[in-house]
């Protein structure tokens, strides 16, 4: 596994979940000898909100990194293309070059949302039909997406990795003084519906809201602030990051289940529930953990840390690795076969 072009196309450089994900994925291919090739519809400027994140600062034109327009990305008899976005693949289709398979191709499915008929307009649930390689972030995406799955292409599940290490905050003990709660609105308002449920004095509750999307320095501030997270995801999404960088911070996460994050939540472990969008449900959680103890608020941080500990880039990292093995070698069987036909 050396020397190969890979292109990795990403709709911006803001550091956006699927984007941070699509640039893991870009130092896991460099780290196996791979010839990264970004394309994107905005141009390479230093200092871009991405490259500010310390793991992707090395990915530089002056380190070597090539950045191409999104309709350059193409793939050659030796080349791979890594997507994420279903609008990607019309784009790249046309440059798929004689001598290629569609296994060339590499499509990393990030939500449940992919198997949603009136997501893309029906197009992402079309795409799952085509011959190209898959990875998977979780079971929960793949239950999701497995009827409509190419059944004679290479679909394997690995586990998101997180570089939590950067929100870590231990913690020990009980809550102390007012309860702190964090939450962002960017997805939803129903952080500022329960912020406003306590709004009188003496409620024991302190709110503290990120109104637009931001980069990790703030997130991380508002995690550790935070005593509590107030966990917001849309109604179906493939993992939702935030609750777990919280779980990193030792903040205690109320979360609705949007399917994807049953990944890492395991709720009266490592977290409490709240159905979707219903203030009450995350007021009433709210007033539940004022009467834990100590050692109850720690039984959640402690399932909290060790989810973190399973969704590591490392092991993310290491599975990419032998995945990128298994279809090399597929791919030279089958172009074996190929010659041997003829």
């Amino acid at each position: 596994m050396s020397g190969r072009r890979m292109y990795f196309m990403t709709p911006t450089f803001r550091p956006v979940g699927g984007v941070v994900k699509i640039f893991d994925y870009v130092n896991h291919a460099l780290a196996f000898g791979y010839e990264p090739v970004i394309a994107c519809p905005e141009k390479y400027k230093a200092g871009l909100p991405v490259f500010e994140i310390s793991r992707f600062s090395h990915l530089t034109p002056e380190n070597g990194i090539r950045f191409v327009a999104l309709e350059q990305a193409g793939v050659g008899p030796d080349d791979f293309a890594f997507l994420s976005w279903p609008s990607h693949y019309p784009i790249l289709e046309p440059r798929i070059g004689r001598g290629a398979s569609h296994e060339q191709v590499i499509s990393i499915v990030q939500n449940v949302r992919w198997a949603n008929p009136t997501f893309e307009r029906g197009y992402a649930v079309r795409l799952l039909s085509r011959p190209m390689a898959r990875i998977m972030t979780n079971d929960v995406v793949l239950e999701a997406c497995k009827p409509y799955l190419n059944e004679s292409s290479m679909t394997e599940t690995i586990m998101l990795g997180n570089d939590s290490a950067f929100f870590a905050r231990e913690r020990l003990g009980g809550f102390k003084g007012p309860i702190k709660v964090g939450y962002t609105t960017w997805k939803s308002d129903v952080g500022d519906r329960v912020a406003a449920m306590f709004r009188e004095r003496g409620s024991g509750f302190r709110f503290r809201a990120i109104r637009n999307p931001v980069g990790w320095k703030e997130l991380k501030k508002l995690y550790q602030w935070s005593d509590v997270f107030l966990a917001t995801p849309l109604v179906e999404e493939g993992f939702y990051m935030p609750g777990l960088e919280a779980m990193a911070a030792g903040a205690v996460v109320i979360t609705s289940d949007a399917g994807g994050n049953r990944a890492y939540c395991r709720f009266g472990e490592n977290c409490l529930p709240a159905r979707f969008e219903n203030a009450g449900d995350y007021a009433a959680a709210l007033r539940a953990l004022r009467g834990y103890g100590a050692g109850e608020i720690e039984a959640l941080r402690r399932g909290g840390y060790e989810a973190v500990g399973r969704h590591t880039l490392e092991y993310e990292r290491d599975r990419f690795g032998g995945f990128m093995e298994k279809l090399e070698g597929r791919l030279q069987r089958n172009a074996g076969a190929s010659r041997g036909s003829l």
